[in-house]
C-alpha cells in the first residue's frame, strides 16, 4: 500500500512539473508572437531584427546587418562576440527584454541568434539555457571585461563606413586607461580638415548631444560603463591626403 501511495505521489509531482513546464512554454510562445508583431524592428544604421521563432524548445532571433560585404571577422572571433552578447544581455535594463529572457530561462529553452547580410552569408551564435540563466539582466558583471568585449566586437566590423558621415571611415578602435578612441580616416576630397579643426567646439557639442540623448539600452550601458571606469571618448580624425588631424575629446563627466 505504501508503495502504491509513493507511486501516486511521484506521478502527481511529475504531472505538476509537466503542467508548469507547459505553462512556461505557452507564455514564451505568447511573448514570441508579440515580438513578431513588432518586426521588422529597425536598429538604426546597423540593420534590423527580422523575426523570432520558437521550435523544439529553441528560440531563434534573426537579424539582418547592413554595410558589410562579409561576416568573416565575426566568424573568426565568435567567442569574443558570444561573450559580448552575454554582457549585453546581463546589462540590458529594458523590462520587456528582461521578461522575454526570463520566459526563455523558465521554459528551459536555448537561444540561437542568427546574423545575415544581403549576400545571404550568415552565422549563428548559440546560447544554452544555463548561460542565459547565469547572465540575466541586473546580475553583476565586470566592467573591464564588458569594455574589452565591446572593443573586440567593434573591431570585427572594421573598416566601418556607416554612421560617421560622407567621406569618413572608422579604421581602428582602441581602449586604454583614459579613453575609448575611434580613429577615423577622412577623404579630403569631401571634407576640409582645416574647417574641422576650426569647428572643434561645435563638433564636440554635437557629439555630446547625440551621446546623451540616445535611449538605446546597449548604448546607454556603454556610456555608463565608460563613466564608471573614469574613461572618456575620443574621436581622432585624420586626413588621408595631408595627414592633418582633428581631435574631439569627451570627458567622463560629460557622459550620461
Amino acid at each position: 500500500m505504501k508503495k502504491t501511495f509513493t507511486l501516486i505521489a511521484l506521478f502527481c509531482l511529475i504531472l505538476t512539473g509537466l503542467t508548469s513546464c507547459n505553462s512556461d512554454k505557452s507564455e514564451l510562445r505568447k511573448m514570441i508572437a508579440q515580438l513578431n508583431a513588432q518586426c521588422p524592428i529597425p536598429l538604426g544604421s546597423i540593420g534590423q531584427m527580422d523575426n523570432a521563432e520558437y521550435r523544439n524548445n529553441q528560440v531563434t532571433f534573426n537579424y539582418t546587418i547592413v554595410g558589410l560585404d562579409n561576416l568573416n571577422n565575426f566568424k573568426n572571433n565568435q567567442e569574443a562576440f558570444h561573450n559580448f552578447m552575454l554582457d549585453n544581455y546581463r546589462s540590458n535594463s529594458d523590462e520587456d527584454f528582461r521578461q522575454l529572457l526570463e520566459a526563455i530561462v523558465e521554459a528551459e529553452a536555448g537561444l540561437d541568434v542568427i546574423f545575415s547580410i544581403e549576400s545571404g552569408d550568415s552565422f549563428t551564435l548559440h546560447f544554452t539555457n544555463e548561460e542565459l540563466k547565469a547572465n540575466m539582466p541586473e546580475t553583476e558583471g565586470d566592467p573591464e571585461s564588458y569594455l574589452q568585449s565591446a572593443v573586440a566586437t567593434a573591431r570585427m566590423q572594421l573598416p566601418i563606413t556607416y554612421g560617421y558621415g560622407d567621406g569618413m571611415v572608422c579604421s581602428n578602435i582602441e581602449l586604454d586607461s583614459l579613453y575609448f578612441t575611434y580613429y577615423i580616416d577622412c577623404d579630403e576630397n569631401q571634407l576640409d580638415l582645416n574647417e574641422m579643426q576650426q569647428s572643434i567646439e561645435e563638433n564636440h557639442a554635437g557629439l555630446v548631444e547625440m551621446l546623451t540623448s540616445s535611449t538605446d539600452p546597449s548604448f546607454v550601458k556603454m556610456m555608463q560603463t565608460l563613466k564608471a571606469t573614469h574613461r572618456g571618448l575620443r574621436y581622432f580624425y585624420t586626413g588621408t591626403t595631408s595627414g592633418k588631424e582633428a581631435v574631439v575629446t569627451i570627458s567622463p563627466e560629460e557622459l550620461k
